[in-house]
């Protein structure tokens, strides 16, 4: 067997391509081994790429917090609930942009183009909210944002062009109507492209927190990230005092417990994502192109 020769190209890329993984894998592992550390001999040596001493206290002191586990309880809630409407709602408006005969399907197309430079606001939406009796519910962060302009363009153009209308007119003849051609062929066909924007969606309700911040006033119903947040700024408050009132030590664990905190924050995405590694790439690459 002949084997393939290797040109100067194809080193220089592998090259590039190596050294911009350890550029995106170096600050996360750099998390991992401060949230692992002790903190007195983390602030010995902070750019060492092992623990010099393991400890699991700075996740004991998160763990135990009854509101650390209501915030996850709640942020789960909020991604598939908030996922679910997203991507249906996604889905069934890009199939029907993606039908040749839709009436008035370039102004649609332009009027959700629109929506990519211009919006309404943060205080007209808030108004809208309010005025539907939303604050202070999911219905809040899930609703205003159920379908993204982006994600709209990408499944429409998914659709247009690795969607055979063969099928979809060979099922008609068969006797299927337009829910059993939606649901039985078109759905099924577009995994690659659905795990794309669900994956998306889920990322983005999973790292949001300025809505939460603005619609909910119970902190019972407070997501993860806005938890995580208020403890950072706490943190750093007492961080302050601690080192004005000459209590170093103090201030070192305040160090770790804050990569702790964002440890615990993007573990389920970095989890989560290799599951879909293959749908998500195979989707944007055919979902990218121009229709």
């Amino acid at each position: 067997m002949k084997r393939k020769k290797v040109g100067i190209f194809d080193c220089v890329t592998s090259l590039l391509l190596l050294l911009l993984a350890l550029v995106f894998i170096y600050p996360i592992w750099t998390v991992i081994v401060a949230a692992f550390s002790e903190p007195l001999e983390y602030v010995k040596n902070p750019l060492a790429l092992f623990p010099a001493k393991i400890s699991l206290y700075n996740f004991n002191m998160l763990f135990t917090s009854e509101t650390i586990w209501r915030g996850y309880a709640n942020t789960i809630l909020y991604v598939i609930v908030g996922t679910t409407i997203n991507v249906v709602m996604t889905f069934v408006m890009a199939y029907g942009l993606s039908k040749k005969e839709l009436p008035c399907k370039r102004v649609i197309g332009f009027l959700v183009t629109l929506t990519l430079f211009f919006s309404g606001g943060m205080i007209p939406t808030y108004l809208i909210v309010r005025s539907y009796g939303l604050l202070d519910s999911i219905w809040a962060l899930v609703l205003p944002g159920a379908i993204g302009t982006y994600n709209l363009m990408i499944t429409r153009t998914y659709l247009s062009q690795q969607i055979p209308e063969d099928l979809a007119e060979a099922a008609e003849v068969d006797g299927a109507g337009p829910i059993g051609i939606f649901l039985l062929i078109i759905t099924p066909l577009s995994k690659p492209i659905l795990a794309v924007i669900t994956l998306f969606y889920a990322a983005g309700h999973w790292n949001g927190w300025y809505e939460a911040m603005i619609y909910l006033k119970d902190n019972n119903k407070y997501p993860l990230q806005l938890i995580l947040r208020s403890m950072l700024i706490n943190e750093e408050t007492m961080g302050v005092m601690a080192t004005e009132a000459g209590q170093s030590s103090e201030v070192f664990y305040t160090i770790t417990l804050n990569y702790a905190v964002i440890l615990v924050a993007i573990l389920p995405l970095l989890v989560i994502f290799p599951f879909v590694q293959k749908f998500f790439v195979k989707g944007v690459m055919i979902g990218a192109i121009k229709g």
